[in-house]
């Protein structure tokens, strides 16, 4: 079955190094409140922040407010700064949230981590979802100068003013615990994330269902959700659809569908994916068997860095199946099969045996040459 290629103890360092990435450093869509008129002509730099009409009847914070978001869509960023921080100081939530982040990122400025969070800080007293959650990745980088404590408090205050993305971090904390009942929470809001619409909830929850973190193991809605994330354009979600189709876990088995499963994931450059739909195409499952086609989703893989892609590339190079055969080539990958992305040993029998034939076959300079130069084609 093509899902027992990858073990468990490297699918979980697979599912651990996803699950902390942090999500991408961007200003949040829902600060801006400029009619999108007035965006279209910021953006297209026809007119001065600093001297452009603003609507009548504004407050001093709020023409600040305005025009910091006029200069930000503009790109103008040292004005954006300026107003953001008056609008700010003025008592609005929004741009202090927007200060925050143009100190971190050091836009209009010089990037200030401690300035980030006491801007966020003055958003969060108003409970502000966005200023809630960066305060929570602030945290989560263990600055103890900053003085926020653990990231989990800032997560779960985000979380629960609405916020998505925190709903998933909160997640993911809850999930670390070693306390029982905080699974179950976690899948909760790992659930309630999926429900308005988060790729990475999505994903998440399906992870829990799978591995029955916080309740039963429920193969059949994990599936269900893998595909919904994969949906929702995550390949993580698609390679593990077709895994679960080709197995036939969590519902019927078939390999066709597996295949289009693993292409999607493939196609989308995740490196795990493409040495699985390689090995389909190779197998001649759920398809016509292609070992050209093969091989070059092998060498995909394996230049991402999957050691089962390395493996399986070195082994088509050894055969010359599909490839032309290369056994110095085949010896540089099989040796970088030893370790996955991580740098942790893979313990592959096959792998083994194909490096031992390959030591037999080739002269120890060779051999010698192939490792000091590291893995490659």
């Amino acid at each position: 079955m093509i899902r027992s290629v990858l073990t468990a103890a490297c699918l979980a360092v697979l599912s651990a190094a996803h699950a902390q990435e942090d999500p991408a450093a961007s200003f949040p869509d829902e600060l801006i409140l400029l009619p999108e008129d007035v965006q279209r002509e910021a953006q297209a730099g026809d007119f001065d922040a600093e001297t452009a009409e603003v609507p009548t009847g504004m407050t001093p914070a709020q023409e600040a407010w305005y025009r910091a978001q006029m200069a930000f869509v503009g790109e103008d960023w040292y004005l954006a700064r300026r107003y953001a921080e008056t609008a700010a100081v003025s008592g609005i939530t929004d741009a202090a949230a927007l200060a925050g982040l143009m100190a971190r990122d050091g836009r209009g400025g010089e990037a200030d981590m401690a300035a980030a969070a006491g801007w966020f800080r003055r958003a969060a007293e108003q409970d502000h979802p966005v200023a809630l959650f960066q305060l929570g990745l602030l945290a989560r980088l263990g600055d103890d100068s900053l003085d926020l404590g653990e990231p989990r408090r800032w997560f779960e205050r985000a979380a629960r003013a609405g916020h998505i993305d925190a709903m998933v971090a909160y997640a993911l904390a809850l999930k670390a615990s070693s306390v029982p009942q905080d699974g179950q929470s976690a899948r909760r809001w790992a659930e309630r994330a999926a429900q308005q619409g988060s790729a990475e909830g999505m994903y998440q929850l399906a992870q829990m269902l799978d591995a029955g973190d916080g309740g039963e193991r429920d193969a059949e809605g994990a599936r269900i959700w893998y595909e919904r994330a994969a949906d929702a354009n995550l390949a993580e979600g698609a390679f593990q659809a077709g895994m679960m189709w080709a197995d036939g876990e969590g519902g019927e088995q078939d390999d066709a569908e597996a295949r289009r499963w693993l292409r999607i994931a493939a196609e989308s450059n995740y490196p795990p994916a493409q040495g699985q739909y390689g090995l389909m195409l190779y197998q001649g499952r759920g398809g016509e068997a292609d070992a050209a086609l093969a091989a070059h989703w092998f060498g995909q893989g394996a230049r991402g860095g999957d050691a089962e892609s390395q493996f399986l590339y070195a082994f088509v190079l050894a055969q010359g199946d599909g490839i032309e055969q290369d056994l110095e080539a085949a010896y540089r990958w099989v040796v970088a099969a030893g370790a996955d992305a991580l740098g942790a040993p893979v313990h592959n029998r096959d792998r083994d045996r194909l490096q031992a034939a390959l030591e037999r076959a080739l002269p120890l300079e060779v051999q010698a040459r192939v490792r000091e130069a590291g893995a490659g084609d």
